[in-house]
């Protein structure tokens, strides 16, 4: 039978081995389709709730060491303003978590930032003219975390 198949399979020519191994290809992702089990239960709030699972943190050791994201798999810096889910704010459910830190952010300046201190007038944040104190917290650039300020 091997033999029958291997002399079968000798015949033909570039064309038709090509066209035999798409059919079958087509016909194994057919099989797959067909044997996978279907999750017709499934809602956006359950891909939501996954995705929230999966926010973690992690340090690299990319440009002397920072923390980035692991927000639907991606590895951008951590924006330190999201302070509930360490996102970078990129992507869409990380733009979600961005602007509800925006949106329950107290602090001075209308809008959740660091106190970046200026050079001229150190222990002023340069962005809101406000004391360093009255920060809720401060982000450490050299060791990529915040501190609070109280």
């Amino acid at each position: 039978m091997r033999q029958r198949i291997a002399e079968t399979w000798n015949l033909l020519r570039p064309v038709g081995k090509a066209g035999v191994i798409v059919i079958g290809t087509v016909a194994a992702m057919a099989v797959k389709a067909l044997l996978a089990p279907a999750d017709t239960h499934a809602t956006a709030a359950d891909a939501v709730e996954e995705d929230a699972d999966l926010i973690t943190r992690r340090w690299t050791d990319h440009a002397g060491g920072y923390f980035v994201c692991t927000h639907k798999g991606c590895s951008k810096k951590v924006n330190p303003t999201i302070f509930g889910h360490d996102c970078c704010g990129r992507c869409r459910l990380g733009r979600d978590c961005l602007s509800a830190a925006q949106r329950d952010y107290d602090g001075p300046g209308g809008f959740a930032h660091n106190c970046f201190e200026a050079l001229l007038y150190p222990g002023v944040c340069a962005t809101c003219e406000e004391p360093a104190e009255v920060h809720l917290w401060v982000f450490d650039f050299i060791h990529g975390d915040r501190y609070s300020t109280g």
